[in-house]
């Protein structure tokens, strides 16, 4: 009986031992909401350069860490050249956001046509 016991003793163990690592999240969220928060709840400490830094390195992170980047990144990001006059970097990361989430294609494809025509190459 004792061995049945330290059997099963180990076997819950081993048991709790596995469910111990946290889910994965679908997607890399990196600092997201506390740069909105921070946009909308104090706009005198935001700095669009500095947004689009952090923004930036989110997405090397999450490239780094083989994850997909959350709705909504490449879109706030497309924003933030906007405001910055990077019409073209704004028009490709408006793009990405519509590859990446098909659900946003109608709203992508609103802001990309506000951008006016692409530079004829």
């Amino acid at each position: 009986m004792t061995n049945r016991f330290r059997l099963a003793a180990v076997g819950l163990v081993v048991l709790l031992g596995c469910g111990c690592q946290g889910p994965r999240t679908l997607f890399y969220w990196g600092r997201y909401e506390p740069l909105l928060y921070r946009g909308y709840a104090h706009p005198e400490k935001a700095s669009v350069d500095e947004d689009v830094r952090l923004l930036e390195e989110d997405l090397a992170k999450a490239a780094a860490t083989q994850q997909q980047a959350h709705p909504g990144l490449h879109a706030q990001l497309g924003y933030l050249y906007y405001v910055q006059g990077k019409v073209e970097s704004a028009r490709r990361e408006f793009a990405a956001e519509k590859t990446l989430f098909p659900e946003s294609a109608v709203f992508m494809d609103r802001l990309i046509g506000k951008l006016g025509p692409p530079p004829a190459t």
